[in-house]
């Protein structure tokens, strides 16, 4: 038992699902110790599944003595907590000399660590798991087959998001919540969106990015895809010097972005002042302290048209949420709004437990060689497996739990804070990733 290999994965929220399990499945051919940590140590327990190479433990919030004795005794951790706990737990796992992995985007206090973990021979592997993650494994793959057939990058786009499979798609907006639904609520509330389109820098403030949203069709399905935030970092992480267009997004179901546009302009999804309303409010009234009332008087549905200008379907889609309801209300009447919103979403867009979700992801490469133009698209379409095995924890699991193997088993042979930006990366982690079924299809033509 001592001989055998630990690993320690901190957090067992719904994107760890995945992840947990496919750990306790190589555990017996790695000879490995799986201990997963959780506030809630029954979620923890249920995520372990009685299997025999693993243990459930209880995180005390309170109390880091435990956590950080847990991590220096591991051989590997993989930081599943809010991320902003990321740069804590690396500390500690660095000066212990134990590699780690993270699904989310590296902070500046994550950057801060990498002189310490390159002195101490240690990797922190972060953006491995979806978005980020995949996105980049399978778009350096693409970039860097074209720079060697001596192609020269004009425009690249990249685009994914988590939506619902079609059998389960039972509502307007065309979306349920697959991961955590605050960041949902919140998208686009950061910063402008900024990208690079015909060589020049272009800046979409926050109450005006879901009216850039564009068309990208996928086997056949339309979907809308709007900016994400900083697009033109990825010129230089990507070495895309001299490139004309680089957008990166996220996509949604048809009129979601028109709909949660109507939401934006209202200031329904703003998280930036605390408001109280009356107790026993309704929705309806809750709705009406967002728009003047001068112009409430003549009906809040009026109103609403006049703020927001929205169409026919996006005012049947705020309609269905509840929004123009009078007899209920929300539970909590003191919070922000975006706080009080989600309240009524996370009913409105629950995923069911009959229901799956769907990861779609669209990444579209023009670049000249030999003085012809070439356009090739490539496209994944992945549909979970049930409720909490779903498209979202596979895709966001598996390439942390191939790269566990491989960094437990030597493959990577990088130090410090990482991005899996460069082949040691992905000719690892895509191929397993297509034996497992999450597969891209490419499409290429001459312009």
């Amino acid at each position: 038992m001592e001989s055998m290999k630990k690993v320690l994965v901190l957090g067992a929220g719904r994107s760890s699902s995945s992840l947990i399990q496919e750990l306790l499945n190589r555990s017996e051919s790695n000879g490995w110790r799986v201990a997963v940590g959780d506030m809630d140590l029954a979620l923890a327990q249920q995520k372990c599944a009685q299997h025999p190479a693993s243990e459930a433990f209880e995180i005390d919030p309170t109390d880091n003595t435990s956590r950080d004795a847990r991590i220096a005794a591991s051989d590997l951790v993989i930081s599943m907590v809010p991320a902003f706990l990321h740069p804590q737990i690396a500390s500690v796992a660095i000066e212990a000399g134990v590699p780690v992995i993270t699904p989310s985007y590296v902070s500046p206090e994550m950057e801060a660590l990498h002189s310490r973990a390159v002195e101490k021979g240690v990797l922190v592997l972060n953006e491995i798991g979806l978005d980020p993650g995949i996105d980049h494994l399978s778009a350096k793959q693409v970039l860097d087959r074209i720079e060697l057939e001596g192609g020269k990058m004009l425009e690249f786009e990249s685009y994914c998001g988590g939506l619902i499979a079609p059998d389960s798609d039972n509502n307007p907006w065309h979306y349920k919540f697959s991961w955590n639904p605050r960041n949902v609520v919140l998208a686009a509330q950061s910063g402008p969106a900024t990208f690079l389109a015909g060589g020049a820098d272009r800046l979409v403030p926050p109450h005006r990015v879901f009216q850039n949203a564009r068309t990208i069709e996928v086997d056949g399905t339309s979907f809308e895809g709007y900016p994400n935030r900083d697009s033109i970092a990825y010129v230089d992480k990507y070495g895309l010097a001299g490139i004309e267009t680089l957008v990166r997004g996220t996509l949604r179901g048809e009129g979601f972005c028109a709909g949660w546009d109507a939401l934006v302009q209202l200031g329904c999804v703003r998280d930036d002042v605390n408001m109280t309303w009356s107790k026993g409010c309704s929705w309806a009234d809750w709705l009406c302290s967002f728009v003047p009332a001068q112009w409430a008087e003549a009906g809040l549905e009026s109103a609403v048209r006049r703020v927001t200008n929205c169409s026919d379907e996006s005012m049947a889609r705020l309609h269905w949420l509840g929004l123009f309801d009078a007899q209920t209300g929300p539970r909590t009447t003191s919070g922000t709004p975006a706080q009080i919103i989600q309240e009524l979403l996370e009913i409105k867009w629950e995923l069911k437990a009959e229901d799956r979700d769907m990861i779609v992801m669209w990444h579209r490469f023009l670049y000249e060689i030999n003085g012809e133009r070439h356009e090739v698209t490539s496209s994944l379409r992945l549909e979970g497996r049930d409720a909490v095995y779903t498209g979202m924890s596979d895709t966001v699991g598996w390439p942390m739990a191939i790269a566990a193997e491989a960094m437990l088993n030597g493959q990577f042979k990088q130090t410090g804070v990482e991005v899996p930006l460069h082949r040691d990366y992905y000719d690892v982690i895509l191929p397993e990733l297509k034996r497992m079924g999450v597969e891209f299809q490419e499409t290429h033509c001459k312009c």
